[in-house]
C-alpha cells in the first residue's frame, strides 16, 4: 500500500508542477518552475521542525517551542526561506524529467516569488546535453565496411616486426659503424653554444641511447650515424623553437659526446626457429599467425575508419550546439594530460608557455576546436545509442567486474558494492554502453 501511495503522490506531483522552458544560445536553458501554493504549507511546517532547535526562544528548552511562539520571537522569514530550499530540493528533479533535459552543470537557482500559503516560482538556468535529431542514420550503418586486401608487403612488414621482438642486443666491433637501429652508451656534455658561456647545462655519463628511436633529441641522434665506439664526437644544433625548456628553445647547442658502448640488434631469421620461439611448432603456423594478425589489423583500422566516417556525416548531418561546461570540462583534461606528459620531459607548462610566447587562454581557444570534436563524437554516440535502444544491464556489468577479479562470488559482491559507492560502477556502465555502440557502428559483423 505504501508503494502504491508514493505513486499516487509522485502522479499529482507531475500533475500539479508547471513547467516552462526557454531555449537559450550555446545548450543553455532556463527553466521556470512553479509550485502550488498549497505545497508551501507542508513544506513550511517541514522547516519549521528543522530550524526550531536552532533558536533559543524564552521560557522553552531548545526546539520545544511552539510554531506560533517560534513565529512571534523569529518571524516567518526564515521559515519561507527554508521552505523555499525544501521546495526547491523536491521539485527540482521533477522539472527537470517533465521539460526532458540533461543538465550538463549545476544550475544557477533563483527564487522570484515566495510568501506564506503563496507559490512559489523558482528558475533554474544551466548547460544542457544537447537533444540530437539522426535522421536516416540506418543507411550508413548498414552498409558493411570495406577491408582492404592482406598484401605481400603487409605481410613482409609483419614478419619483420615478429622477428625483431626476439632480436639480440651483440657487442659491436671498433671498425662497425654506428647506424640507425644501433644502441650505444655515452658520456655526454652539452653547452649553449654562445660566446662567453662555460658551465654545460648537460652532463651525463652512461647515458643509454637507441639510435633513431626519438627519445633523445633526434638531430643529436643523427649525427651519431657514422660514429664509432671509443670515439669522441662534436655534435652542433640548434634546440627546435617550441622545446618545452625555453631557456634552450630555439638556442644554439654544442654537445661533446664519447661513445663507451656500441652493440647493435641481431635480428634472427623467420625460420622454424623463430616460430618455436613463438610459442608455434612448424613455419607454416607461424606465417598462419602472420597472416591472421595483418588481417585482424586491416579489419580494426577499416573499423576505425568507418566510426570516424560515420561520425563525420552524423556531424553534417544533425549539428548541434555544445554547453560551455562540456568544453571547459574537456579542456581541463586536455590541459591536465599535457602537464603530465611535460613532467615526464622534465619541463612544465610554465615553461612550455614561455618558450611558445602563449598565454593560457591562447593555449585553451587553441585545443578548443579537438575539444569540441571529441565532445561531438561522444554526444553523437550516445545519441545512437539511445535511437538502437541499447543498455547495459547489471548483469553485464557483473560479469565485466568479474573478469577482472578473482572468479569468487564474494570478491565480486564486495567490489560491486565499492565500485557503487565510489561511483565507479556507473563509470564501467559507461565505458560499456560505448564499446556497444562502437561495435555497432563499426561495421555489422561486429555489432
Amino acid at each position: 500500500m505504501q508503494g502504491q501511495e508514493q505513486e499516487q503522490d509522485q502522479g499529482q506531483e507531475l500533475l500539479s508542477l508547471a513547467v516552462q522552458v526557454d531555449r537559450l544560445p550555446k545548450a543553455m536553458v532556463r527553466l521556470t518552475v512553479t509550485v502550488p501554493a498549497a505545497e508551501m504549507g507542508p513544506a513550511m511546517a517541514q522547516a519549521f521542525r528543522k530550524l526550531v532547535a536552532r533558536y533559543n526562544i524564552p521560557g522553552f528548552r531548545r526546539g520545544k517551542a511552539p510554531r506560533h511562539v517560534f513565529e512571534r520571537f523569529v518571524g516567518t522569514g526564515p521559515l519561507v526561506e527554508e521552505a523555499a530550499r525544501i521546495l526547491i530540493d523536491k521539485f527540482y528533479p521533477q522539472a527537470l524529467e517533465q521539460a526532458d533535459v540533461v543538465p550538463a552543470q549545476e544550475p544557477r537557482l533563483q527564487i522570484t516569488e515566495v510568501g506564506v500559503d503563496e507559490p512559489l516560482v523558482f528558475t533554474a538556468e544551466m548547460g544542457v546535453m544537447p537533444s540530437v535529431e539522426l535522421g536516416k542514420y540506418r543507411q550508413w550503418i548498414d552498409v558493411p565496411p570495406v577491408v582492404p586486401e592482406v598484401t605481400d608487403a603487409l605481410l613482409d612488414e609483419e614478419r619483420r616486426q615478429v622477428a625483431t621482438r626476439h632480436a639480440e642486443w651483440v657487442v659491436a666491433g671498433e671498425e662497425d659503424p654506428i647506424e640507425a637501429g644501433s644502441r650505444v652508451v655515452v658520456d655526454l656534455e652539452g653547452r649553449v653554444d654562445l660566446e662567453g658561456e662555460t658551465e654545460p647545462f648537460v652532463e651525463a655519463e652512461d647515458h643509454v641511447i637507441e639510435v633513431g628511436q626519438g627519445a633523445t633529441l633526434e638531430p643529436l641522434e643523427a649525427q651519431l650515424i657514422g660514429g664509432h665506439l671509443g670515439e669522441d664526437l662534436t655534435v652542433r644544433f640548434n634546440y627546435p623553437p617550441d622545446y618545452p625548456d625555453a631557456s634552450l628553445a630555439g638556442q644554439p647547442a654544442i654537445f661533446q659526446v664519447k661513445i663507451n658502448e656500441h652493440k647493435r640488434r641481431v635480428v634472427p631469421t623467420f625460420d622454424e626457429e623463430l616460430a618455436r620461439a613463438e610459442g608455434l611448432d612448424t613455419l607454416d603456423e607461424l606465417e598462419e599467425k602472420v597472416q591472421k594478425a595483418v588481417a585482424d589489423r586491416l579489419e580494426q583500422e577499416s573499423k576505425q575508419q568507418r566510426l570516424a566516417e560515420l561520425l563525420g556525416k552524423l556531424k553534417e548531418s544533425a549539428p548541434f550546439e555544445i554547453p560551455e561546461a562540456l568544453t571547459q570540462h574537456e579542456l581541463v583534461h586536455r590541459v591536465s594530460d599535457m602537464q603530465r606528459t611535460l613532467e615526464q620531459l622534465g619541463a612544465d607548462l610554465d615553461q612550455y608557455l614561455r618558450a611558445r610566447a602563449l598565454t593560457l587562454p591562447a593555449l585553451l581557444e587553441e585545443l578548443r576546436p579537438a575539444a569540441e570534436d571529441r565532445i561531438r563524437d561522444d554526444v553523437l554516440l550516445h545519441a545512437l545509442a539511445k535511437a538502437e535502444g541499447l543498455t547495459v544491464t547489471d548483469e553485464e556489468l557483473e560479469a565485466y567486474v568479474t573478469q577482472q577479479l578473482a572468479d569468487d562470488p564474494k570478491q565480486v559482491t564486495e567490489a560491486l558494492a565499492a565500485m557503487k559507492k565510489s561511483g565507479d560502477l556507473e563509470a564501467a556502465r559507461e565505458s560499456l554502453l560505448m564499446e556497444k555502440v562502437v561495435r555497432l557502428v563499426s561495421g555489422p559483423a561486429s555489432a
